[in-house]
């Protein structure tokens, strides 16, 4: 019973010996040098961080800027950009290491009830390396800043087209809100 128990043991430690990691090692006798070999591997994963706004690229932060025009009495009848009251500058950035990245932004009609301003009648200058997407258009491809990375950052300056003389709209706090969107062809 014994002699059974032990070769069964044999076997199973046959069977495993091939699963069992080993290092690599080498044995020289007198003089001589031994060589001994170490793989190293990092693997790191894809991503994309957008940033619209206030706040760091590389972490979740839900809050949402806000940019403002609130026009004066001798704005109201006139066309012409008005220029924002607060927000205007709005820093961004787009951060990757996938290779190309589409881009678009998407948003409704800015409305107050049933009244609304065509959202193209908000206007963007952008100062630096991350160009804006049309409001509504089809995504455009970002192109890596070298290799597969992507590191663009921008300001982008909003106006507004006012149409008060030519199109004017009932007084009012019109909003809408526009998604960013970075997403891997």
């Amino acid at each position: 019973m014994k002699k059974s128990l032990f070769i069964q043991t044999a076997v199973a430690l046959a069977f495993a010996a091939p699963l069992l990691a080993s290092a690599e090692s080498n044995l020289v006798t007198g003089t001589g040098t031994a060589n001994a070999h170490l793989d190293f591997r990092v693997v790191i994963p894809g991503f994309i961080a957008l940033k619209v706004g206030t706040g760091a690229i590389l972490s979740n932060d839900g809050t949402v800027d806000e940019v403002a025009f609130v026009l004066t009495d001798p704005q109201v009848g006139v066309d012409g950009s008005i220029s924002a009251t607060s927000g205007g500058i709005v820093p961004v950035q787009l951060l990757s290491n996938i290779g190309n990245v589409n881009f678009a932004s998407a948003g409704a009609d800015l409305t107050d009830g049933t009244d609304s301003i065509p959202l193209s009648r908000i206007t963007v200058a952008s100062a630096g390396t991350l160009a804006h997407p049309a409001f509504g258009a089809a995504a455009t491809t970002v192109t890596p800043t070298t290799g597969r990375i992507i590191n663009r950052t921008s300001n982008w300056t909003f106006s507004y087209n006012h149409q008060g003389a030519t199109a004017p709209v009932g007084a009012g706090s019109y909003e809408t809100t526009v998604t960013y969107t970075a997403v891997a062809p």
